[in-house]
């Protein structure tokens, strides 16, 4: 089965409805699932519900549940055998025909199809596939209502940013044979900016974007955003840690989740020091991400504030620099990690390099010593 194929099953999983919303139990396993091999702790395609896994789920589930759902792992580790890609396995002397749903026990582990565990291997389809199961929480015109409404906006721009969106300029992109699909319906940011960045050259577009005073291109620029915070569904965790933490005052816990959403002080410092992507030079705000050298997860709050600390990159190579597949010498060469497969499809050569210094050389040499992945 193709990654499209994938895409397509994870957008669409037969989750149950009720009360108003899908229960969001076998998305959680697949996140969790996905997390921990992510993080190694999974490493061959032989999935047990132990301790772990079920950690794992309840920390997704605790972020995605509605009121009246229960925290039962067990339920989807059954169920999502009936999907095709996850596969029951008996313990000895049972046969898979005989076991339903009152004799889960039987069940020694699950496998995904192959080529699925490859995907989930890979951080650049880690981010798709996460953002594809998002979509079966609600619709994904409707998460960015939400999304865009928890920014406090009116309703009467969201109507007039969602309308252009799924009106005008995806009759313009399909016109100009950039998509065959809405623009309001691409599940990934990768592909979304493969479509609008061309968009954006068209003289048909910058003439309807000068009459309306830019409004098509915020419209744009606010799907942007709203798909690279969607994809980036572990984040949550830690902007929950910012917010229990006791010892912050009001100011240094809206500043600390700034960063961390990559908004706020912090992204607007690394726009005014690097204007535009470090390494190529891509100037649309919309499309950046500020992008912490020590990882924030391993650095302390000053360092998480440090624009020293920081690289405004395109979403490709802030998802290989954030992974390790790639790093940058202190004179801001670029260098590959050899785990990196077909890295100039990621449109990553060699020859890449850093516009400018202004960064820390002992936060890159932390990077290079400690997350790239030689």
């Amino acid at each position: 089965m193709s990654f499209e194929r994938y895409l397509d099953k994870f957008q669409q999983l037969n989750t149950m409805r009720a009360n108003g919303h899908n229960k969001p139990h076998k998305v959680c396993m697949l996140l969790a699932v996905m997390s921990l091999v992510e993080d190694g702790l999974i490493t061959e395609n032989k999935i047990e519900l132990n301790a772990l896994l079920k950690s794992r789920f309840s920390d997704y589930f605790q972020r995605l549940k509605a009121v009246s759902d229960k925290d039962t792992p067990e339920n989807p580790f059954f169920h999502l055998g009936s999907e095709g890609f996850w596969h029951l396995h008996p313990n000895k002397g049972y046969e898979l025909s005989s076991i339903n749903r009152y004799s889960r026990e039987k069940i020694s582990h699950v496998s995904l199809d192959e080529a699925l565990f490859c995907a989930f291997k890979s951080p650049f389809q880690r981010v798709d596939l996460r953002l594809a199961l998002s979509q079966n929480l609600t619709q994904l015109n409707e998460l960015y209502i939400r999304w865009y409404k928890s920014l406090g906006k009116s309703e009467r721009t969201i109507k007039s940013y969602l309308g252009a969106v799924k009106g005008t300029l995806t009759t313009m992109a399909q016109e100009a044979g950039l998509t065959v699909q809405p623009l309001n319906e691409i599940p990934s940011l990768y592909q979304y900016q493969r479509v609008v960045t061309p968009l954006l050259e068209l003289s048909e577009f910058k003439e309807k974007d000068k009459r309306g005073n830019a409004m098509y291109s915020c419209a744009l620029k606010s799907f942007a955003e709203f798909l690279a915070d969607l994809s980036q569904i572990e984040v949550t965790h830690d902007v929950e840690e910012i917010l229990q933490d006791d010892s912050l005052n009001p100011t240094e816990r809206s500043t600390l989740v700034s960063a961390r959403m990559g908004q706020g002080k912090f992204r607007q410092q690394l726009i005014s020091h690097w204007h535009g992507c470090a390494v190529t030079n891509y100037q649309m705000p919309a499309l950046l991400i500020a992008s912490h050298i020590k990882p924030w997860n391993r650095a302390n709050n000053s360092e998480r504030l440090d624009p020293r600390n920081g690289l405004l990159l395109v979403a490709n190579l802030d998802k290989a620099f954030d992974k390790g597949l790639i790093t940058f010498e202190n004179s801001g060469h670029i260098i590959v990690s050899s785990q990196l497969e077909q890295p100039e499809v990621l449109g990553i050569t060699p020859q890449m390099k850093l516009r400018h210094l202004g960064f820390n050389t002992e936060f890159m040499a932390y990077h290079r010593d400690d997350v790239f992945l030689g």
